[in-house]
């Protein structure tokens, strides 16, 4: 796949296809959504993501995992970011480039377990495929997104206290976030078999912006 910066709409290609050069146009505008392992928001000229991936392990729980926060500024298609694993101060920098196809991460070193679980980062950019969101979900309605830091997180369907039973959420599963109140967060996990939402205390989140 070719790197940024990507297809070049000439005058001469925009005068025998311009249609075609404002479809590929449009298809590198940055979205907010899902690109395979990492998940996204655009916002006033930023991006804040989240990106989980394990691999091997039994019941569930991989044996080696790449889970990792990330931020950083947007100039066009590229935004140059910083990127961090839940609970450490380190940050490693990296590049996040939006493609036609999807998206195409590269960082300066990688973070631990990534080798094992994805592949290295380093020097050859990890190409991400942006996936179609479903009926029930708009990206675009998203506000940020995060990791759980709780052990056991239990959705809400109103902020107040956990029910007995109902979906729950463990530590490090990302998701998105909807919807903030006081002390509060309505969030999105699409990491089982279906999408689920509810509330969540603002303290169990690690959110990706500042």
């Amino acid at each position: 796949m070719r790197p940024w910066p990507g297809p070049r709409c000439g005058a001469l290609a925009l005068a025998l296809a311009p249609a075609l050069c404002g479809e590929a146009a449009a298809e590198l505008a940055p979205r907010s959504g899902r690109y395979g392992s990492m998940a996204v928001v655009v916002r006033d000229g930023r991006v804040s993501g989240v990106f989980a991936e394990g691999r091997g392990g039994v019941e569930g729980m991989p044996s080696f995992s790449c889970i990792f926060l990330l931020r950083g500024p947007l100039a066009g298609a590229r935004a140059t970011v910083e990127t961090w694993s839940q609970g450490e101060a380190e940050r490693i920098a990296g590049t996040l480039v939006f493609t036609a196809e999807g998206a195409e991460l590269t960082l300066v070193e990688d973070h631990g377990g990534c080798p094992m679980a994805t592949g290295s980062m380093v020097g050859q950019p990890f190409t991400l495929t942006r996936e179609t969101p479903g009926a029930e979900v708009d990206p675009e309605g998203w506000r940020d997104v995060g990791l759980v830091t709780a052990r056991r997180a239990s959705l809400r369907p109103e902020p107040g206290p956990a029910p007995r039973r109902g979906p729950y959420l463990v530590a490090s599963d990302p998701v998105a976030v909807l919807d903030r109140r006081e002390g509060w967060v309505r969030v999105l996990y699409q990491g089982g078999e279906a999408a689920v939402t509810g509330w969540l205390p603002a303290a169990e989140l690690a959110v990706a912006a500042p």
